[in-house]
This record gives C-alpha cells, sequence and structure tokens, in this order.
C-alpha cells in the first residue's frame, strides 16, 4: 500500500509553517503537532492510522541530545572511563562469562582488535560493556584488544568514524582482524572499515561471549581448528568411555 503524502489544511495549528495552506507535504513538526493539537482536523485520523510515520517521528525527537546529560565522546582508555563513569566498572562476580566460549576466545591465536561504539547515557551500553570487558580480563588472550569510542544520542562525530562504520546504535561492537591504530593520520576512518569478521548491535542474540565467539568463527582457518579440535575431544571421551565399558 502507498501512503497519502499529508497536505497542510487551512486552520490556525498550521500559520506557523512555511508550507501553511499551500497544499505542500506537511514537516515533521507540523505532522506531530496536527496529532495531537488539532482535534478537529482530519490529518489527525490519517497519522493515527500510519504507526511507522510515528515511529521515525519518535526516533527523530529521542536523537537529540539532553541539556541536563553528561556525554562521554570520542576515544577513551577504559580506567578513564571508568573514573568519569563508575557505573561501567565491572563489578567482581556480578557477570559469569559461559565457560566453553571463555575457553575458545582464550586460545584465538590472531591479531583482532573490538571497536566498541558505547554511549554514557545508554543502558543497554551500562549493561554489555561491563560483561564484555568482564570478559576479556578472564580469557587473558594478549592476541585481543578493544577500542572504546563514546557517542552522545545523535550518533556522529568529527573524524566520521561512526558514519563509516554506519552506526545506528549503542553499543556496537565491531570486531575487525588485525591491531589497529585508530589515531594514525595515514588511514582514514573509511580504510578501518575493511577486514569486519563480525558485530555485536545493541543487545547480544545468546550472549555477549558467544556472540563474541560467533564472530569470530568468521575465519574459516580458525572457526575449522575449533571444529576439529572438538572432534577430537569428542573421540577421545568415546575411546575412554569404551575402554572404561
Amino acid at each position: 500500500m502507498t501512503a497519502k503524502i499529508f497536505r497542510h489544511k487551512e486552520h490556525k495549528a498550521h500559520k506557523a509553517c512555511p508550507a501553511a495552506g499551500q497544499g505542500k507535504p506537511l514537516c515533521s513538526l507540523c505532522a506531530l503537532w496536527c496529532s495531537f493539537g488539532c482535534g478537529q482536523s482530519r490529518v489527525t485520523k490519517r497519522v493515527f492510522n500510519y504507526p511507522v510515520f510515528f515511529l521515525l517521528i519518535t526516533q527523530t525527537v529521542l536523537a537529540q541530545n539532553k541539556p541536563d546529560e553528561i556525554y562521554q565522546r570520542g576515544w577513551l582508555a577504559p580506567d578513564s572511563l571508568y573514573k568519569v563513569a563508575p557505573e561501567f566498572l565491572p563489578l567482581p562476580g556480578a557477570y559469569q562469562p559461559q565457560e566453553s566460549a571463555v575457553q575458545l576466545l582464550r586460545c584465538y591465536n590472531e591479531p583482532v582488535t573490538v571497536l566498541i561504539f558505547f554511549g554514557s547515557w545508554c543502558s543497554d551500553s551500562k549493561r554489555e560493556v561491563p560483561r564484555f570487558f568482564t570478559t576479556l580480563d578472564l580469557i587473558h588472550n594478549k592476541s585481543i584488544s578493544a577500542k572504546l569510542f563514546g557517542l552522545d544520542r545523535i550518533k556522529k562525530d568529527t573524524a566520521g568514524f561512526a558514519e563509516a562504520f554506519k552506526i545506528e546504535k549503542v553499543p556496537t561492537f565491531i570486531f575487525l582482524r588485525g591491531a589497529r591504530d585508530f589515531s594514525a593520520a595515514a588511514h582514514s576512518a573509511r580504510e578501518h572499515t575493511q577486514g569486519e569478521l563480525g558485530r555485536i548491535t545493541e543487545t547480544p542474540s545468546i550472549s555477549i561471549e558467544q556472540d563474541w565467539v560467533n564472530a569470530l568463527k568468521q575465519n574459516v582457518d580458525w572457526a575449522r581448528k575449533v571444529e576439529f579440535e572438538q572432534m577430537l575431544m569428542q573421540l577421545g571421551f568415546a575411546i575412554a568411555f569404551f575402554i572404561m565399558k
């Protein structure tokens, strides 16, 4: 079904808009105003018939910075983040990663950089970022490093990293092949997007550690190695059971 274009009607609520009375499409703010302020207008009924339209307006309103919020923007070391936002500090025992996933992450032996776009204002970031660093501390794998990049509600930055990586939601964990130096002037933000293995957006589908493993399995060589080792382990258990029997 093709959605109809809402057009201005002749009444007071629209006089503030340049398109008033000219038969032009409604601007988003006028449409929102009509839906709540113009109970007599037929526009109200039309707008309420289009939930997707309302969703778009709601997202636009929510993606605005708030004057009473403090935003951590740009590159941050974990210790620096913990000082300005203690709620991100991983607490001992607060999260227990799955042991099987931890063991797999420990044996990953190729350099990987995890680029984490987060919001210091975001409840999902406050939950998932500490879980990620809890897991990172447990695996003790020097091949895996993490970089934090803070965004405000608008999710844009002057260096263009959020745009280059197409960030729409936070947190977003992006798993990149190789050790990365994002401060190097020789490389643009868009060049750093090469070599992505996978990402976790906003909320893991299983858990932060298992989704992490699944992203690294896009490295086919490592995935085959893991599969072979698991097959050998199962074969060993089968042989041991047969001998004991």
